[in-house]
């Protein structure tokens, strides 16, 4: 039995070692922790013609030794478990050995990755302004963003075919089509053209109006769940309609949890920003005080479960967390909290946070979170009549934990650029550049492992989009922290309440010199007294109104001085 055994995992060892996820966290430490032929498995390079015979290899080692990590049960039905589901444990392990020998959840290396053939979600409508045309990058690509006539939100080239003017400086016109602000050129939702107002009524100029060098280039697109997705192939507008977006889970559905969006343009590019979501341990730290605090951070003993081309998912289960990543830009956490209560007993408590990490150009992503939980439902906004907190407000908590990260992220980017300005290259010295030894950087390696074999290194980034220093590199802090440029002008609740903090605080220091100049008039002490006294509140309140002003604008991060 020892040497079928043997000879089983000889066989399917190569592969395995050479592919799972496992490797990643063995590239991390040092050599002298390794085995001896480890960096000789590691080179073997493996097709797919090698994928039936591995198989058949690890169905005989699944049979004589089965591997010791579980499997995740479906998510989003609020019983996510690392157990299994299945009495008998020799079963179980099993079924888990078959499940990771599955073609999906192997690396083979001739798989391919296309970028643009997916849905990627560029905006939640609720910060969407319907009136005015919107310019968007994604993956290099020049968009701009508009809602027609019959209220459907369109995608084009953000160029008229005219004379290459942006047409995201242009207007909605009286047909509810786009028009060109340079000459006045409007397009149809689909993008033909409408209007030269230029060309004669008769002859070949009349002509030019059907001509297919008028069109503006389209983009499919598809509103879901509350966001805006785009298709970043013009010429892909079949494929498009027969995938479906990435769906939020369940619970977004769910009464019984609240939930809040945010979304922000962050100067960091997009691997540095996916590396950052896939880290749970950094929260303790980074965000002391705001969602975590130093203290309570301890071991995270992650697994990966499955992965491939698709991307991973895994987690724990002390802490209870799960994650999955579903390439190439969306990222599942689920956090379970065990918690005992006076009156109701032991209850589960419930965050979910999925994250939208959009490669909108080098050096430049824009981030969009859509998190739920079950507790503590009063403080966060929602439609109830016991939910006072403006959503406004739960932002100001949110560019928080973006502060938190943007400087530490940005040394971290100008760190690996500095080794090499080619991010596929960067990829493949990941493993060097950095010192990965716990099982708390799991799911970190998973996705530098998932760029690197199925993503080219890199997003597929437009021809021309990829030159000139990255923002990270130039950018100094207080532009790294600009809360207004990333994420004020875009969000339609802090735009309006900034607006209206900048109004009142206008009235208020107006009511403080009206007052003052009042004061003196009266003869009776008592009125002068009051005019005073209210002079004075209306100067204090217009002054706090200016400080709260910063949380729409910028506030300084200095991680050592929270205590």
């Amino acid at each position: 039995m020892t040497v079928l055994r043997a000879q089983a995992l000889l066989q399917g060892s190569v592969y395995l070692d050479f592919k799972h996820r496992q490797r990643e966290i063995m590239d991390g430490l040092p050599s002298r922790f390794l085995p001896k032929d480890y960096r000789l498995w590691r080179t073997v390079k493996i097709s797919k013609t090698d994928v039936e015979q591995t198989r058949k290899s690890m169905v005989i080692a699944a049979a004589l030794s089965p591997p010791r990590f579980p499997e995740i049960t479906d998510r989003g039905n609020g019983n996510d478990s690392f157990e299994s589901s299945s009495g008998d444990k020799a079963s179980f392990e099993r079924e888990t050995l078959v499940h990771a020998e599955k073609p999906e959840a192997l690396e083979i290396e001739d798989q391919k990755f296309v970028w643009k053939d997916h849905w990627y979600p560029v905006s939640l409508i609720e910060d969407l302004d319907p009136k005015l045309p919107i310019p968007f990058e994604l993956l290099g690509i020049e968009l701009v963003l508009w809602r027609d006539g019959e209220g459907k939100w369109r995608a084009f080239s953000n160029k008229c075919p005219h004379r290459l003017a942006p047409l995201s400086e242009g207007r909605i016109d009286e047909d509810g089509w786009l028009q060109c602000s340079y000459h006045g050129w409007s397009f149809k939702p689909d993008g033909q053209c409408g209007r030269i107002p230029q060309a004669a009524p008769d002859g070949p100029e009349a002509k030019a109006i059907s001509s297919p060098r008028a069109c503006a280039s389209t983009f499919p697109t598809l509103v879901s769940q509350g966001m805006l997705f785009v298709w970043p192939d013009e010429k892909g507008w079949k494929k498009a309609y027969k995938m479906e977006p990435p769906k939020l889970p369940s619970v977004f559905n769910d009464c019984r949890y609240s939930t809040v969006t945010i979304q922000r343009d962050l100067f960091y590019g997009y691997d540095t920003l996916m590396e950052n979501v896939s880290d749970p341990s950094h929260i303790d730290f980074a965000h002391h005080k705001v969602t975590g605090r130093r203290d309570r951070a301890k071991s995270l003993p992650f697994k990966v479960v499955s992965s491939g081309a698709w991307g991973y998912k895994g987690g724990s289960d002390s802490p209870k967390i799960y994650s999955e990543f579903l390439a190439p830009s969306y990222v599942i956490n689920k956090i379970e909290i065990p918690a005992k209560l006076p009156i109701v007993g032991e209850k589960s408590w419930e965050i979910w946070i999925c994250s939208f990490n959009i490669p909108m150009a080098p050096g430049k992503t824009r981030s969009i979170v859509c998190s739920a939980r079950n507790f503590f439902r009063f403080l966060m906004p929602g439609s109830e009549w016991w939910q006072l907190v403006p959503r406004w407000h739960e932002h100001w908590t949110s560019n928080k934990v973006y502060d938190g990260d943007m400087i530490v992220l940005q040394g971290q980017e100008k760190v690996f650029l500095a080794s090499s300005s080619d991010a596929s290259d960067i990829n493949k010295k990941y493993t060097k550049l950095t010192f990965t030894p716990t099982q708390a950087d799991r799911f970190v390696l998973a996705f530098r492992s998932w760029l690197r074999h199925f993503g080219s290194g890199q997003p597929d980034w437009a021809p021309g989009s990829n030159v000139g220093p990255l923002p990270s590199t130039v950018l100094t802090k207080h532009q790294m922290l600009d809360r207004y440029e990333q994420h004020t002008l875009k969000c339609s609740s802090c735009k309006n309440a900034y607006e209206s903090f900048k109004a009142l605080h206008t009235i208020l220091l107006g009511a403080t010199v009206v007052l003052v100049a009042c004061a003196g008039v009266p003869s009776d002490m008592r009125l002068r007294v009051m005019l005073a006294i209210g002079s004075l509140t209306c100067a204090a309140v217009s002054f706090i109104l200016k400080q709260l002003e910063k949380n729409f604008v910028f506030v300084d991060y200095i991680h050592a001085k929270i205590d």
